[in-house]
């Protein structure tokens, strides 16, 4: 296609060329009526780059326009989630702060908070915290809004009350929700007032033998050593020191030793 667009335009160009000539070649007579202007014929010539698609035929490729650069998209922020504050605490049934238990608070989803439940076997953990409690017995999280469970690992030596599943929830944003984990109230050791030297040296006699401590409590106590002779006594611990409520052989009645207090594990050393 390309050759035979050339050759037209060289044909058209040699024709407006042989016309020129015959015009110029034509001698006049000076004065002459006859003479014929010269005729300059033009034909119009169509210049094709060799490859190239004349826009509007089928095929054309529009040229590429150039303008401002296309600015970047902007990527939405997700909306920020609204958080509060959950404390737990670990203490005795009595308010005394149980430091340095190990603590979690577990995230429950699906579920309203606004509604105060977690509907059993509905929901699942979709984010859990775990922690300390401190000097003070707490534990505090920063955590977003939304229905909880919370629990912990009861440390070594405590005796925690078992009231089931914890659960709290923290409603409004800035707010405060406070868990509580309890644990029964520990007696005071009784081991040191029990302590063979304590009670020797209270209530006044020789810490040579070797003394047997049958029963003690820290208020009452069986004591007996290894010596001839029936030497065992039933001993109370009154204002902070020991002294004897009744030696062997005695005769105070089981109803007398009751209205002294004593306590009733001790009632085989009694009779009447």
């Amino acid at each position: 296609m390309a050759a035979i667009r050339t050759i037209w335009i060289g044909a058209v160009a040699g024709v407006t060329v042989v016309v020129a000539a015959c015009g110029g070649g034509d001698p006049q007579t000076p004065g002459s009526s006859a003479a014929r202007p010269a005729t300059s014929i033009t034909a119009p010539i169509s210049i094709t780059t060799p490859g190239a698609t004349p826009a509007g035929r089928p095929g054309a490729v529009p040229a590429p326009s150039v303008g401002a650069p296309t600015a970047p998209a902007k990527t939405a922020r997700p909306p920020e989630i609204a958080t509060g504050t959950v404390v737990l605490r670990t203490v005795t049934l009595s308010g005394n702060p149980v430091p340095g238990v190990p603590v979690y608070l577990s995230l429950q989803q699906p579920c309203d908070p606004s509604g105060n439940d977690i509907p059993v076997g509905e929901t699942a953990e979709t984010l859990r915290r775990d922690g300390v409690t401190d000097e003070q017995g707490r534990a505090a999280f920063v955590t977003e809004i939304g229905c909880y469970r919370f629990g912990m690992t009861a440390s070594a030596g405590t005796n925690p009350v078992p009231e089931g599943m914890h659960s709290l929830f923290l409603v409004t944003a800035g707010g405060t929700a406070t868990g509580q984990l309890r644990f029964q109230d520990t007696p005071p050791d009784p081991a040191p007032a029990c302590a063979e030297s304590t009670i020797e040296t209270e209530l006044g006699v020789d810490a040579g033998p070797v003394a047997t401590i049958a029963d003690c409590d820290g208020q009452w106590g069986v004591i007996r050593w290894d010596t001839p002779g029936d030497n065992q006594r039933v001993i109370t611990r009154t204002s902070g020191t020991w002294t004897t409520y009744v030696g062997f052989p005695h005769d105070i009645c089981w109803s007398a030793a009751v209205a002294d207090g004593v306590p009733d594990r001790l009632r085989t050393y009694f009779n009447c």
